[in-house]
């Protein structure tokens, strides 16, 4: 069993929606896509996590985990304006088939299993091995216009406006989560189109380094409604 399929299995403990099982019109899917790993100097786009396609009056919903930081990185190796960490962040390939009113809930999730490769150190034998994932994360997202498909992927990302390594991008808006809540909420009109959704934690903001949020991966449970 790959690593990519043991994380969908459980993560369809926590949305059986994570597999498009929306309870919508079938045009309405979620799906995971297994990302292209990262090579310097090799331009293949954004490594997208998730692909959802929605109608109007749809409600789907996923589960997974990102970086305490992800979204807003620490200085030295992440200073303004792009402090995104690109590949601790999860990225969405959304597709809006009708105009509609769209809402990005970003919360909490505890209970995300964290599946990692095992080596035997003697007969070199691999297997999957689970840890849980942390509970505390503080939510943020951004939204662009686009799918970025043939840039070359670069470790760091403007999460509040267009950044060079993605042409194909435009920054529509974001939810930085200044308040520290434990959801983190995006209500834009949209016209029908492709869209990217980036999701990341903004720990750096409220958690000190000695605390338990400040680092490691947390889970959260995406939701996009429509209207």
């Amino acid at each position: 069993m790959s690593l990519n399929k043991s994380f969908l299995l459980t993560a369809g403990l926590l949305s059986a929606s994570a597999f498009g099982f929306s309870g919508t019109a079938a045009a309405n899917t979620v799906a995971w896509i297994t990302p292209t790993p990262y090579v310097p100097g090799v331009c293949t786009g954004i490594g997208y996590e998730w692909a959802v396609t929605a109608s109007q009056r749809a409600s789907l919903s996923f589960v997974r985990r990102v970086g305490a930081k992800s979204w807003n990185e620490v200085p030295p190796f992440y200073v303004a304006p792009e402090t995104g960490w690109t590949h601790t962040s999860d990225w969405v390939k959304f597709e809006l088939t009708q105009p509609a009113t769209v809402q990005i809930k970003i919360a909490r999730q505890q209970g995300v299993l964290l599946p990692s490769v095992v080596t035997d150190p003697v007969s070199g034998a691999t297997s999957i091995a689970y840890t849980t994932a942390g509970d505390q994360l503080y939510p943020a997202l951004s939204l662009y216009s686009g799918w970025e498909e043939t840039g070359c992927e670069d470790h760091r990302y403007n999460n509040s406006a267009n950044f060079a390594w993605a042409p194909s991008l435009d920054f529509i808006a974001n939810q930085p989560n200044t308040a520290g809540k434990a959801t983190a909420v995006l209500t834009k009109w949209l016209p029908a189109g492709k869209y990217s959704i980036v999701i990341g934690g903004a720990n750096v903001s409220f958690c000190a380094e000695t605390d338990t949020c400040y680092s490691g991966f947390h889970g959260y449970r995406a939701q996009i409604i429509t209207k």
